[in-house]
């Protein structure tokens, strides 16, 4: 039971824990750089779009692939050693 647990850990919710954090990192990163050309005066209106978080979601699936790709990175290294 404890080996299962561990297991759901790794490749479920540590994934969709980082992808959660690096969605959250791109749209702060999009938000940040719209405020920014709002303030200087290139663009007129500061608005959020879908579009913003269409990309977001790129962080996303970037962030949770890394991490559960590095979970079958590492127990390959495991297996290697042994």
């Amino acid at each position: 039971m404890r080996a299962q647990k561990s297991t759901y850990s790794s490749f479920l919710f540590q994934p969709l824990i980082h992808g959660v954090g690096g969605f959250f990192l791109f749209l702060s990163i999009l938000l940040l750089t719209k405020l920014l050309a709002y303030w200087l005066g290139t663009q007129s209106s500061f608005s959020i779009d879908t579009e913003d978080a269409i990309l977001s979601s790129v962080g996303f699936i970037l962030l949770a692939l890394i991490r559960l790709l590095d979970n079958f990175k590492s127990k390959e290294t495991e297996q290697i050693k042994n």
